[in-house]
């Protein structure tokens, strides 16, 4: 367990802006930050972040919180494993103590893989000092040129050549072989001893963006044909290879900085090109490039550069997937390498300010790459030349920006000596074609119109109560959608100025705040929603302690639902013009008028709460025969009937 004083230091340390600005780039509008949202796809920013209020909110998925549920949306965290990666940013010290086998059962499968991979993680760099693994790791790293700087950066680590060595030492350190497992570090085979997966090889670390380990590649060092040079974890609950890319966590800030991407095929290539102070580069790690990698690096910058090696077999190959990149919107550029050369052989043999001028040089705009690189394949054939033509306008039509495809048009005709009208009229046939078919897919599962196209039985049905999980009823409906409103705007009021001074004794200097007020005049009474309950309860029991909770204590509460209707309350999608000022329309502030609004507020509540009470004796009246027993049910539901009209004259409302 984390102290509870050192989680307050974490969330006072915390600033929302420079965490969510570790994964996203950031961009001022008036008073608050936005972005491209990180947790959904979209190219236009919905997503806010308030340096005011210290919390983010996404228009277009609903995500929204303070740092703290932002690190755990974003890298599948919990509540305790953000905190402490938080903790770590801020260089703030949280006493940790050895796992026992019974913390270890109460984790849950997800915290638990976390935990084992960064214990092999730390297992593995430490077996660099043993004298095998400095005999043959330590010595494989050196000869590849990386200091120990680089290699601790980096986590490097070495896994003894022995068929069970680590899975014995986790094993007695507490972890549980279905667990060593499912993090993909030991082989179980029926009838035989657990194996290490990774045994006699070099191992390179692959963190998330978080910069915890996920998952392994590990390169054999000795020939054997019968292994693969590169070994990767399996997938797991932890690790998703489509959704990674090698380097995100030492990449992001460069690539931030540089407002630019560099894209490798491999481990070393992006450690040789980060010891140079070339830092803005990732690894594809020798797979095919995913909408979801694409995605993760347009979170820092919307340009890429290929880097690829000298290699035209490879090149062809690679030219394939990355039309992906220029569907999702970015900017590509690519730079091919002398023969021969990777970027790590060629940063290695001409320093770092060579290969920057050698890339800066050399890149050119993907398309006009392609199309060049394609033409020296078909050569003269005019049969294949066609294919180019029709496999290159398939390339131009992923590009989503209108204006972007026009001026690619106009440069592959001109490289391919033919009329630029014939590429926009082939062009426009694939997009028709294509809107057709998505057309035809989305309608695809759709149910046929009920008769007559009337809603089902249940749709005016309301929403099901949260305590019971049973449907309100049709009459109930409009009753209760009307109260729970204002409910809502109860503890809403509650919760956002709760500290606001609505009166002051002139003679004694007695503030009397809002939350004095409602707490007083609603009592000890419960909303019809469990949400709504369970916020005013941490509140109650946070002013009957004597203190009065700002909302950071809302919008930073462990308890996902709490947090997030704060956040929403906090969050209005619209907020009015300063430039109404520059006019003299001056709009009535809503704190000024606090008091009157929440005393209104309140009258209506319990003008509700009493018309809903006599509605229920009138029903039960009429199923009652026993004459003593309706009148006196009679004389109740007239004394309700006189509290409503008291409430309605105060408010000044007609029964």
């Amino acid at each position: 367990m984390i102290p509870q004083d050192t989680i307050q230091q974490i969330l006072q340390a915390a600033d929302v802006v420079d965490v969510v600005g570790d994964f996203v780039s950031l961009k001022k509008r008036g008073a608050n930050m936005i972005a491209c949202c990180p947790f959904h796809n979209e190219k236009t920013p919905s997503f806010s972040v308030s340096a005011t209020k210290q919390i983010y909110k996404c228009f277009g998925c609903g995500k929204g919180g303070d740092a703290v549920r932002f690190i755990m949306d974003l890298e599948g965290l919990s509540y305790p494993e953000a905190l402490k990666w938080l903790a770590k940013k801020y260089g703030i010290e949280i006493k940790e103590k050895e796992y026992t086998d019974e913390e270890l059962l109460a984790q849950n499968e997800r915290d638990s893989l976390f935990i084992v991979t960064e214990f092999a993680q730390k297992y593995y760099a430490e077996q660099l000092k043993s004298e095998e693994g400095r005999s043959i790791g330590y010595s494989y790293f050196k000869e590849r040129g990386y200091n120990d700087a680089t290699i601790e950066k980096f986590g490097l680590g070495y896994s003894p050549d022995s068929w069970g060595m680590f899975t014995k030492h986790a094993l007695k350190k507490g972890f549980s072989l279905p667990i060593l497992e499912k993090a993909g570090l030991t082989i179980i085979k029926e009838g035989k001893d657990p194996i290490d997966r990774f045994r006699g090889r070099v191992v390179f670390p692959i963190n998330n963006v978080a910069g915890k380990p996920i998952a392994f590649g590990a390169r054999i060092l000795k020939a054997n044909p019968k292994s693969p040079k590169y070994l990767n974890s399996p997938e797991t609950d932890i690790y998703h290879k489509s959704r990674i890319v090698y380097g995100i966590y030492t990449a992001k800030n460069g690539i931030r900085n540089e407002d630019n991407c560099y894209l490798v095929e491999g481990y070393t290539d992006v450690v040789s090109l980060n010891q140079a102070g070339i830092e803005n580069v990732v690894a594809s790690s020798g797979t095919s490039l995913t909408k979801e990698q694409i995605q993760l690096i347009r979170r820092f910058s919307t340009n890429i550069t290929v880097l690829y090696d000298g290699d035209a077999a490879g090149i062809n190959a690679s030219l394939r997937g990355t039309d992906i990149i220029l569907e999702e919107g970015l900017n590509v550029r690519v730079v091919v390498f002398p023969d021969g050369e990777d970027p790590d052989s060629f940063v290695q043999s001409v320093g770092s300010d060579a290969f920057k001028t050698y890339v800066k040089e050399k890149s050119k705009d993907f398309i006009r790459f392609k199309t060049e690189i394609s033409l020296e394949r078909v050569g003269n054939d005019p049969v294949a030349k066609a294919g180019l033509i029709t496999e290159l306008v398939e390339t131009i039509t992923k590009i989503p920006d209108a204006i972007k495809r026009a001026v690619f048009y106009k440069e592959v005709a001109t490289l391919l000596q033919i009329d630029e009208a014939v590429l926009i009229n082939e062009g426009n046939k694939l997009l028709r074609k294509s809107t057709s078919d998505k057309n035809r897919s989305n309608n695809r599962f759709q149910p046929p119109p009920s008769d007559g196209d009337l809603p089902p039985d249940d749709f005016f049905l309301g929403p099901p109560d949260e305590a019971s999980g049973s449907p309100v009823n049709k009459e109930e409906q409009s009753l209760l959608s009307g109260i729970s409103y204002k409910e809502e705007l109860f503890v809403k009021d509650l919760v956002c100025y709760g500290s606001a001074v609505i009166e002051k004794d002139e003679e004694t200097g007695e503030e009397v705040r809002l939350a004095d007020y409602v707490l007083h005049e609603i009592g000890e009474a419960k909303f019809q929603s469990v949400q709504l309950n369970k916020i005013l309860e941490l509140y109650r029991d946070e002013y009957e302690a004597g203190r009065l909770p700002e909302t950071s204590f809302f919008t930073s509460h462990p308890d996902e639902q709490v947090q997030k209707k704060v956040v929403d309350w906090l969050s209005p999608p619209y907020e009015l013009s300063e430039s109404w000022k520059k006019y003299e329309i001056f709009i009535p502030n809503y704190i000024d008028s606090l008091d009157d609004l929440s005393y209104r507020n309140i009258l209506r509540i319990k003008k509700e709460r009493f018309e809903g009470d006599y509605m229920k004796l009138i029903e039960k009246l009429s199923s009652i025969e026993d004459a003593d027993e309706q009148e006196e049910l009679l004389l109740q539901a007239m004394k309700i009937k006189k509290l409503v009209q008291k409430l309605a004259d105060q408010l000044g409302s007609v029964i």
